[in-house]
């Protein structure tokens, strides 16, 4: 077997693929643009802030013109069957994505012919082919847009879950273009014998050709939204084993698939050699696992993890999530468990000066606090082993609120050196969550692994307005979104133009806010005394106790046995020129808030895992 270089296949096959990464490196150029004028606005406010002792108030508009021409295409649907939430644009760029794969399948290579006059439709055994390579060009997009670390992200400024939708796209027209290949090779392997095994199995090519085929229907099968939510395991593992067996089978059907997937599939290996040094060989010290809140009949539980992260201080950004692994100690096969990463959003962090010890670094040490209890104290600059206890242990949990303030006084620092801890809250809505919280009742130590931060860097800092919309525990990016332009604004931060934060959230009951009852408390306390002018208009709808009354501490406003009207909310807002809206819920309710947002020209950002 050689490698046909020459063949027209390929031809179309990589002129396909330099058409794609020429488009993608301009929009690479246009977003590398875009950082450079964000970069040059902030430099120009703490020029300001030095030279007249305030920054300028300007309304800064961080989008490029044609984002904003194009602004009324983020309006985002629902296609049944398909995706509950998808912008406009990105059906329209599908569309197009389309409609350049068919011109390549059928006119690719493009070669100039002064006598052509008529376009004749090939024969079926050179166009099929002619859409294998040009889908293996896809499946190649395909790969890379799976790598949570990877050039394109930090080029276009792409995130792994902004990704993940193209990923899943891309995959399935890479398919198609595979069907017409698979299913006339089928009819010619059995015209050649008019023997039923020959249609599958006629030589090592047929056969190789059959199994890479069933390979990739695998991923296909599994991949639907249902069993990715409530089997994710299950999804995992047998994309793991059908990527294998299909790339695997595809160098022996054809040798010049080698061409098309071995780099891509090295670039993948290396991605998954990071981030399993990411998980192993970074400190990470898991400090505590406790109930925030209690399950009931009416209510899910959630659960607290508070942990701490040897890079965190340097990488992370308010809003980003890690990918998390925790494994039952005393398991024969527990160390299996790390192969099952679920995304987790960040709820808090917490800069100390000094790392707090735990006897095992890779083992959570179990207390169970009711919220209400008083926390032990963390004397400062002192390490302290966390006590493991019951329900009358005092010292059974660390003092955040200790943590919180001590690392709000360093907020205005440029300085990274310090230990970063983190916290997530994790309701028990699936399997893996629920698990979690009874391992958490029963005190059973598990082991932690952490992969990240991941996720986007949101850049509301640039707008005057911070309007945050959150349904349940999709609280949790807005938590540290909040938290960060509060400590950053009250320690006068010149490059924060933010001056009000609204936040609207939607609850089925009072318990669930008793899980971030002190972080709102310290936003209030840190507001009230800001250097910089800082408004706090916090909105909370309990949609399940319509009897209660009064207005629950730390919040402006409180309705009970009602859901917002988004756009009412939004209405409220004083300045309407220049907001940046975050949104995390459910799709109905991230559908509502994003269109709204779109009506009046607002950047927005919306919080979902699409894995």
């Amino acid at each position: 077997m050689e490698l046909k270089t020459t063949s027209t296949y390929h031809m179309a096959g990589y002129s396909y693929a330099f058409f794609w990464w020429g488009l993608f490196t301009i929009y690479c150029l246009g977003h590398q643009f875009n950082r450079w004028r964000l970069y040059l606005h902030r430099r120009k406010q703490l020029q300001a802030q030095k030279s007249n002792g305030a920054p300028l108030d300007v309304v800064f508009d961080p989008t490029l013109p044609w984002e904003r021409w194009l602004r009324p295409l983020d309006r985002v649907v629902a296609i049944p069957w398909v995706t509950d939430l998808i912008a406009i644009k990105h059906i329209i760029g599908v569309s197009l994505f389309i409609i350049i794969n068919l011109i390549w399948v059928f006119f690719a290579p493009f070669k100039w012919d002064p006598a052509y006059s008529t376009y004749y439709l090939e024969a079926v055994g050179k166009f099929d082919r002619r859409g294998a390579f040009i889908g293996m060009v896809n499946w190649g997009f395909v790969f890379m847009l799976a790598s949570r670390n990877s050039l394109l992200s930090a080029m276009s400024g792409f995130t792994f879950e902004q990704m993940i939708p193209y990923h899943r796209w891309l995959a399935r027209i890479g398919l198609l273009e595979f069907i017409p290949h698979f299913v006339w090779r089928m009819i010619h392997g059995y015209q050649k014998t008019y023997i039923a095994a020959d249609t599958l199995f006629y030589d090592l090519e047929q056969t190789s050709g059959t199994i890479c085929m069933l390979g990739f229907l695998l991923l296909f099968v599994t991949s639907f939204g249902y069993i990715r939510r409530n089997f994710f395991e299950f999804f995992y593992y047998a994309h793991i084993i059908g990527i294998i067996v299909a790339i695997i089978f595809a160098c022996i059907h054809e040798v010049m698939c080698f061409v098309y997937f071995i780099p891509v599939v090295i670039l993948w290996v290396a991605d998954r050699g990071w981030r399993s040094y990411q998980s192993w060989y970074i400190p990470v010290i898991p400090i505590q696992i406790s109930p925030a809140v209690a399950k009931s009949e009416k209510q899910e539980g959630i659960v607290r993890v508070l942990f701490e992260h040897g890079q965190l201080a340097n990488r992370y950004r308010p809003g980003q999530y890690v990918f998390v692994a925790m494994a039952q100690k005393g398991k024969a096969w527990f160390k299996w468990q790390f192969a099952n990463w679920h995304p987790m959003t960040i709820s808090e962090v917490f800069r100390t000066g000094s790392s707090v010890k735990s006897s095992d670094s890779s083992i959570i040490n179990e207390a169970i606090t009711p919220v209400s209890e008083k926390k032990g104290d963390i004397l400062p600059g002192k390490d302290k082993e966390l006590v493991t206890g019951g329900m009358d242990s005092d010292s059974s949990s660390l003092d955040t609120a200790y943590l919180r303030r001590r690392a709000g006084a360093g907020a205005g620092s440029t300085t990274d050196s310090s230990v970063m801890m983190a916290s997530l809250h994790i309701k028990a809505l699936g399997g893996f969550t629920r698990s979690l919280l009874d391992h958490a009742d029963q005190s059973a130590p598990l082991h932690f692994k952490v992969d990240g931060p991941y996720g986007p860097r949101l850049e509301y800092q640039d707008y005057k307005v911070l309007s945050c919309f959150a349904a349940g525990i999709g609280i949790t990016p807005a938590l540290t979104l909040i938290k960060d332009c509060v400590e950053r604004r009250s320690a006068g931060v010149s490059t924060v133009m933010t001056h009000h934060i609204q936040l609207v959230w939607v609850v089925r009951s009072r318990v669930e806010v008793e899980a971030f009852a002190e972080q709102i408390d310290y936003w209030r306390e840190r507001a009230s005394t800001s250097i910089n002018p800082l408004t706090l208009d916090l909105s909370i709808y309990v949609t399940r106790e319509p009897l209660a009354e009064g207005n629950l501490a730390g919040f402006d406003k409180t309705v009970y046995g009602a859901r917002p009207k988004i756009a009412d909310c939004m209405d409220t807002i004083p300045e309407q020129t220049s907001v940046f809206v975050h949104t995390c819920g459910s799709d109905q309710f991230m559908t509502t808030v994003v269109n709204e947002a779109v009506a009046r020209k607002w950047d927005y950002h919306h919080e979902t895992f699409e894995f």
